[in-house]
């Protein structure tokens, strides 16, 4: 999608979003995980963040967000007619939107609960919308899609509804499972509770119709998954092995083949099932990892594709013949605070502490293992062939491009890290402290320097011999030369606002950084760091900024969701402005991959693409 915008001077400058590479499900141990797909079988759809994620089930990488709601989506799902979402958030409220159209245009916007929507499903005409979830005084309402009207009343239970499911054939039936262990049954139009199915011993986690409307199946905390008849709610029958059970532990999800005839279930104790409905015994059973990461908390049987998300987030496509894994979609399911890039890879680090290493082309994604961070990871740098990375315990971890596997060489700093850089050619390292300087060589500190104010961001020349530093609560830059093993401060230079993140271009003309105010800071290195007029700024405070490989632009974004981009060679020509590049997220780092294409990482857990031309 191109976006077309023009400025004062009449100049118009195009950008494209290239991709999304997008968050995993954002999930809660002992929570049961909702995945849904289209009428096609085509697409995927969760909910992740503040967005509402749709990927390709065929190409991952192929995929796009929803983020018009307020609060957090937490379920959403498909029309039958392919043409409509429905989604729900943590504030109750619902939103209906076009599928159709790259703006997903709002057909209906409501209050359907008065607390967090758990599950969302439609009746097989289209016309109505039945929701689940928390509330005062309802935790089910079902309403006409186009109006809003109440068309009837689904009600019995005393906790909050986990899932609903919807007759796929006339006549009409509607089953609601909740917290208070029973199953709610109703007929419909208009919706009317008939009875309450107490075969349960535990939270009921699931529950779904086969797509020919003969039975539903529902799955439990009680390790059962049991079968009920789909016209009038009367037990049939249960899935069970040798030991009586479905499962060792809880049941969180299940899911129909296209036939009815086989059934897909997740479960706690990290497998996935598959059963016979006729007869009720397990065909296979498929060990997903040992770890509490690898507990099953949703699964989705989508035409030819059958998949699972774990607690870890991950979303794995089985193989149900082979009873094997062929692919794992991988990510982040919390903010991104850290990006790097190099030859066409980007490497990333989440605020618990997870760093991956995403493809550029493909948006394929793998772990990095071994001694990784155990939290935060503060910030990140590239030298030569090595990542550098420190975190909030002031961990220093160096880790080889070549290698998935962190930790093969680490170190500490005494005090809080806010800022380093790194410089390849000389193997320096320069870590900002609390009111301290401290450098490396080759992974050995070597020097020490007390400072009397607070540093912030800093940067280091491209031929390693000078230091950049912000002050972080002054609007002041310092500047030292790199002397063999030490700092020797040389000047003082006065800012319009206190600098974040500083980088030197490549070609070493000029220094910018971002701010926290509205300016963008672009100094003149060969004119004494002389300030460059410039009529560029952002709305609010900015957080990342990075010079393009030949140093013809320089990008800056932070909070205000846009990511501006400044010609150094033309500074009076109006910015180029992406505007809502990560359109409910802080935006925390801003890198080039090329002269023409940028990544961007947010709080939104995505990783996004932009191209540009002018």
């Amino acid at each position: 999608m191109i976006y077309n915008h023009y400025f004062a001077d009449r100049i118009m400058a195009n950008y494209s979003l290239k991709s999304i590479f997008a968050p995993l499900p954002v999930t809660t141990r002992g929570q049961n995980f909702h995945l849904q797909t289209d009428p096609k079988n085509e697409k995927l759809l969760y909910c992740s963040g503040p967005a509402v994620v749709v990927r390709d089930l065929a190409n991952p990488a192929v995929c796009y967000t929803y983020t018009e709601h307020s609060g957090t989506p937490t379920a959403a799902c498909f029309a039958p007619s392919g043409f409509y979402i429905c989604s729900g958030d943590s504030h109750g409220k619902v939103r209906i939107w076009d599928t159709t159209q790259e703006t997903h245009i709002i057909k209906y916007e409501g209050h359907g609960l008065s607390g967090p929507i758990r599950d969302i499903c439609w009746s097989p005409d289209s016309k109505r919308v039945i929701l689940g979830g928390a509330g005062r005084n309802s935790r089910t309402h079902c309403f006409l899609w186009d109006s809003g009207s109440s068309c009837g009343s689904l009600h019995g239970h005393s906790k909050d509804v986990n899932a609903v499911a919807h007759s796929p054939t006339r006549p009409f039936r509607a089953v609601t499972v909740s917290e208070d262990f029973q199953i709610g049954f109703h007929t419909g139009v208009p919706y009317k509770f008939v009875k309450t199915i107490t075969a349960h011993k535990n939270f009921v986690n699931c529950v779904r119709y086969s797509p020919t409307g003969a039975n539903f199946c529902t799955a439990s905390s009680d390790k059962r998954v049991l079968l009920f008849d789909g016209k009038t709610g009367d037990e049939l029958g249960e899935m069970k092995d040798e030991t009586g059970l479905a499962h060792k532990g809880g049941v969180m999800a299940l899911s129909y083949n296209t036939a009815g005839t086989q059934l897909l279930t997740a479960s706690a104790d990290k497998t996935v099932r598959l059963w016979d409905i006729e007869t009720g015994n397990c065909v296979s059973t498929m060990e997903m990892g040992a770890e509490i990461a690898d507990q099953q908390l949703g699964c989705l049987w989508a035409g030819e594709y059958a998949v699972s998300v774990s607690f870890s987030g991950d979303i794995k496509y089985l193989d149900l013949k082979s009873n094997s894994v062929t692919k794992v979609l991988r990510g982040h399911q919390k903010s991104i605070e850290t990006m790097e890039v190099k030859n066409g890879k980007i490497f990333t680090s989440s605020f618990e502490g997870r760093s991956s290493i995403y493809d550029a082309e493909t948006g394929e994604v793998e772990y990095f293992t071994g001694a990784s961070h155990k939290n935060k990871v503060l910030d990140t740098k590239i030298s030569g062939d090595t990542l550098v990375s420190v975190d909030l315990n002031n961990k220093i971890l160096r880790t080889p491009l070549s290698s998935c596997e962190m930790g093969g060489e680490s170190s500490s700093v005494p005090s809080n890290v806010t800022f380093f850089d790194v410089h390849s050619g000389s193997g320096i390292e320069v870590y900002c402290c609390d009111k301290a300087l401290i450098l490396f060589k080759d992974g050995t500190e070597v020097f020490s320097k007390d400072l009397n104010f607070a540093p912030n961001g800093c940067t280091i020349s491209p031929c390693g011999t000078v230091l950049a530093v912000g002050a972080k609560e002054d609007p002041k830059l310092y500047l030292y030369d790199i002397e063999g093993n030490s700092l020797v401060q040389r000047q003082e230079i006065s800012l319009s606002a206190a600098a974040t993140e500083i980088k030197f271009s490549p070609n070493g003309k000029f220094l910018g950084a971002a701010t926290v105010g509205r300016a963008i800071l672009l100094l003149d290195v060969e004119k004494s760091y002389k300030p460059v007029q410039h009529c560029w700024s952002t709305s609010s405070k900015s957080i990342s900024c990075s010079f393009s490989p030949d140093s013809s632009y320089l990008a800056v974004a932070g909070i205000d969701t846009n990511i501006v981009i400044g010609n150094t060679s033309k500074p009076m020509e109006p910015s180029i402005k992406i505007l809502r590049a990560h359109p409910l997220g802080t935006i925390t780092r801003v890198r080039w991959l090329d002269e023409k294409t940028i990544a961007s990482t947010g709080s939104d857990m995505q990783v996004r693409q932009h191209t540009i031309s002018v």
